[in-house]
C-alpha cells in the first residue's frame, strides 16, 4: 500500500456525493477546494439544502461589509450557476431570520422565480421552501408558488411554508407525480379554474395552520393513504365553523388520521360525513385532555368513526377537570364492540399518574384482539417508582391473553 495515498478520493462518484450531501453546504463547499475530483462532486452535488446554517454562516463572515440580504442571495446564484449536474433535493429554508428576505419574499420574486424555475429543470425530486408566515396570513405578503413546480414532471415530496399557492395553470392537474404534500401556515388563493384539481399519485397530505383550505384548494386525491390535521386555532365559543378540509377531499380511502384532540369535534364531523366507508387502520392523537363528559364522547366518537382501526397511538393524556369516570367506561365498552381488529395501543409522553394508569387499564380490559401496548415514558424518574409502575402494568386484567406491554 502507498503511504499517504487520497483513497477516500478514490471512490465512487456516488458515494462521494453521499459524503457531501452529509456534511452543511459551507462545509461541502470548503472540501471542493481539495481537488479536482471533490470540485466536480462540489458541482455535481445532487442535493442542495440552504437552511438556517447556511444563512448563518453567510451573514456572520460578512456582515461587516456586505448587506446580508444581497450577500446570501449572491451566494445561492453562484452555487446554481455553476452547478452542472442533477439536482434530486433542494431547500431553501427563510424561517429562522427573517431579516435576511429584507422587505419581504416578494422584494425578491424575480430571483426566487428564476431559481424554481432552473430547479424544476434539473430533475428534482424533492424540494422545501419555507419563508417566514406572515401575520394575519396576508396572501399580498407571502410569496406565490411560481406554476412551474406545479407542472413539475420529477417532483415527489414538496413540503411548503407561508407561501400562497394560487395556481393559474390552465389544465385540471396540479403536482401531477407528488405522493406527499406539506401545508404549513400556507395561504391557498383563487384559483382560476372552474373544475376540481387532480393530484393523482398523492398519497401523504399535511394540513397545518392553513387558511382558506376549503375557499379556494378544492383538490381531488383517489391515492390519499394518509392525513394530517394539525396546529388549527378553534374558538371555543364558535357553534358555527368552516369546514377544515378541501370539499371534494375523498377521504374514504385513507389508512392513517393524525390530528390535534383540541379541535377533534370539527374534523370528526366532516369524517361522518363518510360514515362506514372510512377506513383508517391507523389514528394518533396529539394531546387528548379529558376535562368534561363532552371531552370523553368526542374522543368515543373519534373512534367508532373508525371501525376497521388496527392501531391507535395517543401523545399526551391529560386528565383534569369534572367528569363522569362512567360515562368514558360505558363509551369505550362499546367502542370496543365496533373495533374488533384493534391489535396495538401506543401511548407517548406517559408522567405515570394515577389516571393515566387507569386509562390503560381500561383499554386492556375492553380490547380482545389487543396484542401490543407500548408506554413511552416522558422522562427518566425514580428507578423504584418505574419498578412499581411496571410492576401495576404488568397485573393489569387484560381481554385477550396476547396482550403485551412494552415500557420504555
Amino acid at each position: 500500500m502507498m503511504s499517504g495515498r487520497d483513497r477516500i478520493s478514490q471512490l465512487p462518484t456516488e458515494i462521494l456525493d453521499n459524503i457531501l450531501r452529509l456534511l452543511p453546504i459551507v462545509e461541502a463547499a470548503r472540501i471542493a477546494i481539495l481537488s479536482t475530483i471533490w470540485r466536480d462532486c462540489w458541482s455535481n452535488l445532487t442535493q442542495l439544502n440552504f437552511d438556517d446554517h447556511f444563512f448563518a454562516y453567510v451573514g456572520k463572515k460578512y456582515s461587516a461589509s456586505y448587506n446580508s440580504t444581497s450577500t446570501c442571495m449572491y451566494v445561492i446564484d453562484k452555487v446554481l450557476m455553476r452547478h452542472h449536474g442533477p439536482i434530486h433535493k433542494f431547500v431553501l429554508d427563510f424561517k429562522g431570520d427573517i431579516s435576511i428576505i429584507g422587505d419581504g419574499p416578494n422584494s425578491r420574486k424575480f430571483d426566487f422565480d428564476q431559481w424554481f424555475l432552473f430547479i424544476t429543470q434539473k430533475g428534482v425530486e424533492e424540494m422545501s421552501i419555507a419563508f417566514p408566515i406572515p401575520i394575519n396570513f396576508e396572501p399580498n405578503k407571502c410569496f406565490r408558488l411560481p406554476n412551474c413546480i406545479f407542472t413539475c414532471l420529477t417532483l415527489k415530496r414538496l413540503d411548503l411554508s407561508g407561501v400562497l399557492v394560487a395556481p393559474t395553470i390552465n389544465a385540471p392537474c396540479i403536482f401531477p407525480n407528488v405522493t406527499s404534500l406539506s401545508f404549513d401556515g400556507v395561504v391557498f388563493g383563487a384559483i382560476n379554474l372552474d373544475s376540481v384539481l387532480d393530484v393523482p399519485m398523492l398519497e401523504t397530505l399535511l394540513f397545518s395552520r392553513c387558511e382558506n383550505t376549503t375557499s379556494y384548494f378544492d383538490i381531488k386525491a383517489p391515492r390519499l393513504d394518509s392525513l394530517t390535521v394539525k396546529n388549527y386555532y378553534i374558538d371555543d365559543d364558535t357553534n358555527v365553523y368552516d369546514p377544515i378540509l378541501p370539499i371534494n377531499l375523498d377521504l374514504s380511502f385513507i389508512h392513517t388520521l393524525c390530528m390535534d384532540f383540541n379541535f377533534t369535534p370539527f374534523v370528526v364531523s366532516e369524517l361522518t360525513r363518510w360514515g362506514p366507508k372510512l377506513n383508517v387502520e391507523c389514528l394518533e392523537l396529539s394531546y387528548v385532555d379529558f376535562q368534561d363528559d363532552e371531552r370523553f364522547s368526542d374522543f368515543i366518537h373519534s373512534l367508532r368513526i373508525c371501525p376497521k382501526l388496527r392501531e391507535l397511538d395517543i401523545t399526551t393524556v391529560l386528565f383534569y377537570g369534572e367528569f363522569t369516570k362512567s360515562i368514558l367506561w360505558e363509551g369505550v365498552q362499546s367502542a370496543a364492540k365496533m373495533l374488533k381488529m384493534l391489535h396495538t395501543f401506543k401511548l407517548r409522553s406517559f408522567n405515570g399518574s394515577r389516571s393515566e394508569l387507569q386509562f390503560i387499564k381500561m383499554l386492556l380490559a375492553c380490547f380482545p384482539a389487543l396484542e401490543k401496548v407500548v408506554i413511552i415514558r416522558r422522562m427518566k424518574s425514580d428507578p423504584n417508582e418505574e419498578f412499581k409502575i411496571m410492576q401495576k402494568l404488568l397485573h393489569f386484567p387484560r381481554a385477550s391473553k396476547k396482550a403485551k406491554i412494552v415500557y420504555r
